[in-house]
């Protein structure tokens, strides 16, 4: 991801720095997702959100030219989805590690639920994400076709800015393992 978005900007807006900062934020997500730091692969997530808007404001101030919007898009959802992803991947290692040697009966049982419970999370935040970028694609095409005044441009910010907090919200929000109180009172 670090590369299509870094280096898809022209190299004026990051002065020249896009390789270094290329590999300083691979660096950062991979000894993150390989050290199973979730902060440390966060963080390198936030940077790469960071820089797509760095690089569009600084795109618009030099007035180079600028990339298709929905290319924006689509860079944008799909950080937010590599970025959740990895999350629930590193709780995943973290919760399976605990399992690594054991064979009896119900360490199997947590086993099977915890693969299912991933599975589970990756495709539920897929589908979620391909709806965030229809939907926003949809109210690209609708925009194209309205003109907005001046006057609503302040109206409009308030929309835009409400719907990608709540889609932000909606893809982020956490989901760990479920624990039930009953299975642990069968024990």
């Amino acid at each position: 991801m670090a590369p299509w978005i870094v280096l898809g900007v022209p190299s004026r807006v990051f002065l020249g720095l896009g390789t270094l900062i290329v590999l300083v934020v691979v660096v950062a997500g991979l000894s993150g997702m390989l050290a199973g730091k979730q902060m440390l692969a966060a963080l390198a997530s936030g940077a790469l959100l960071v820089l797509l808007v760095a690089g569009k404001i600084g795109i618009d101030l030099t007035r180079a030219p600028n990339p298709d919007t929905a290319v924006l898009l689509l860079q944008f959802v799909t950080v937010i989805f590599f970025m959740e992803a990895s999350r629930v991947v590193l709780t995943f290692d973290k919760e399976a590690k605990e399992l690594v040697g054991r064979t009896d009966g119900m360490s199997q049982a947590v086993k099977e639920r915890l693969g299912k419970w991933v599975t589970g999370q990756l495709g539920r935040q897929a589908r979620l994400v391909a709806g965030a970028l229809g939907l926003s694609l949809v109210l690209l095409v609708l925009g194209g076709f309205t003109s907005v005044s001046i006057n609503q441009l302040s109206f409009s910010a308030v929309l835009v800015l409400l719907v990608v907090g709540t889609l932000l919200f909606l893809i982020t929000q956490r989901r760990e393992p479920e624990t039930r109180r009953s299975d642990s009172l069968r024990l």
